[in-house]
């Protein structure tokens, strides 16, 4: 309904509106957090007189160049037709207050661009009027991120604090005596139209205080101890050293031993340990037990060959520590064969087959589809056919002989770089980021869960890693435009969607 028909509307019951029908507005101002509910109301008078009264409730969002049609109740029944996308399955009026003379409308998971002025407009039998009100949706500055990183050149630091908000916040630095420092502070829009806002300070490593960031906004901030934070490099530990080539030198000496008997007739025989401690490293690796008949002797000697393979095995284990329930299991067995195969398709609208989510080396494929369609269900079947292997239900529909490693990273727990998410949500603490690179080749598979831009330190190590990168398959799995950057990008890759189920 545009300007003009509300002019006719109002016209029309103008002698009604000053006599018999009125609307008021519950509030001329509302104000809700970002992803909260609001619930706005307007009453009219007189009540209706029974439950079949003729009525229409209409809201609107408007500016002086737009209207978007929020919610249309006709004649009892929600017209959808001419509704905004934009509130598409987020609004609702609660019908049980229209008896009681209120057209409350609920608005679910606020965004940022609700905020505006509304219109409500109620028509019964008795005549027709309408009232405005203003929504203003905020997003407090909750979590402050705070790194600390070496200056190019020189022993200065450089101390950044990183948030994110709406409206955007200003960004107040103190030392220890509440003096005021000049700060670089520069701000962003996310996709979801907060403000990702990052504040640097730069100190000497020397100086011995502490400083603090602070969101003006909300008072939210962040506190740097300056020299006890300063990130120490690792010293070599000579002794640690000295113990290790020790170790070898037993070690190869064994070996020749082994080989020695071998060839001397006795017969050994070889088997694997493949346990794993919590921290990603072999309980007790690859091992050969050489016995003799006689005195069943068994001497277990260190194999290198087997550490990638320990590896897989730990990943593998770390996985099925986390096992679906079985009725998840048969829930996502049931979407692989009966939903996927329909609702999987290229960026040119053509159904394409699961096998086709696994990139070919060196190559980034974007899954993209709606909340709740199904991404992360279709991680889950990726990460347990993998682990099953051939006897997963879903293995000739998938296909992943091909990958040695299979990393997987949900986005929404992030809070550091690329490679220190890979070792805080796989365990895998004691790899160093070099040994992670040696690892992450044409052999591996990365799975990045609900991906979505707007943490900087992650976004930044992980675009790095893209174009480094050398032959590793990525699969990158986000709601649409959640992660531009990243598609520009990308040199090497293609689009899927999972259309919404109809």
């Amino acid at each position: 309904m545009d300007w003009a028909v509300i002019l006719v509307l109002h016209v029309m019951f103008q002698p009604s509106l000053s006599v018999l029908f009125t609307v008021e507005a519950e509030r001329t101002m509302y104000e809700s957090k970002f992803g909260e509910d609001v619930v706005m109301g307007c009453r009219f008078q007189p009540k209706l007189s029974n439950h079949q009264a003729a009525l229409q409730v209409m809201w609107q969002w408007f500016t002086s160049t737009l209207i978007r049609e929020v919610y249309h109740l006709d004649d009892w029944k929600q017209n959808v037709a001419t509704q905004d996308p934009d509130y598409l399955g987020r609004v609702v009026l609660l019908t049980e207050e229209l008896h009681k003379g209120w057209a409350k409308l609920k608005i679910s998971r606020l965004r940022i661009n609700d905020s505006g002025t509304y219109q409500c407009l109620v028509q019964t039998g008795e005549g027709a009027d309408y009232k405005t009100t203003t929504l203003s949706v905020v997003a407090p500055y909750k979590s402050v991120t705070k790194h600390i990183e070496k200056a190019a050149g020189g022993d200065d630091m450089l101390l950044t604090c990183l948030s994110e908000g709406y409206p955007e916040s200003p960004v107040m630095w103190q030392n220890g005596q509440h003096q005021t420092l000049s700060s670089n502070t520069t701000s962003v829009t996310t996709p979801e139209q907060l403000v990702q806002v990052t504040s640097r300070i730069r100190v000497r490593s020397s100086a011995k205080d502490s400083y603090k960031c602070i969101f003006t906004k909300d008072g939210s901030s962040a506190t740097f101890q300056i020299p006890d934070e300063i990130p120490v490099p690792q010293k070599r530990n000579d002794a640690l050293i000295v113990v290790l080539s020790i170790g070898v030198i037993i070690v190869a000496l064994i070996i020749a031993m082994l080989f020695y008997r071998r060839q001397k007739g006795f017969r050994f025989h070889c088997t694997r340990n493949l346990s794993v401690d919590g921290q990603g490293k072999s309980d007790s690796v690859a091992a050969c037990i050489a016995k003799n008949k006689d005195n069943e002797e068994e001497i277990t000697i260190f194999n290198e060959g087997c550490m990638e393979e320990n590896l897989g095995a730990f990943l593998k284990n770390h996985y099925s520590n986390f096992s679906l329930s079985t009725e998840m299991t048969h829930h996502c067995e049931a979407f692989a064969v009966e939903e996927l195969p329909h609702r999987l398709q290229n960026n040119e609208g053509k159904s394409v087959s699961l096998q086709a989510l696994l990139p070919k080396a060196g190559e980034v494929v974007f899954l993209e589809g709606s909340p709740g369609s199904g991404k992360t269900t279709v991680a889950h079947i990726l990460v347990s056919s993998w682990t099953e292997g051939p006897t997963h239900a879903l293995s000739k529909r998938v296909n992943l002989s091909t990958v040695r490693f299979l990393f997987t990273i949900d986005c929404n727990r992030v809070k550091g770089d690329f490679f220190q998410e890979i070792k805080m949500q796989l365990s895998l603490l004691e790899k160093t980021e070099d040994e992670l690179r040696t690892l992450l080749t044409s052999e591996a598979l990365l799975v990045l869960d609900g991906y979505r831009e707007g943490n900087h330190f992650f976004d930044e190590s992980l675009r790095k890693f893209v174009m480094e990168r050398e032959g590793c398959r990525v699969l990158v799995m986000s709601c649409p435009r959640h992660c531009p950057i990243l598609n520009d990008t990308v040199v090497t890759g293609r689009t899927l969607q999972i259309q919404n189920k109809v």
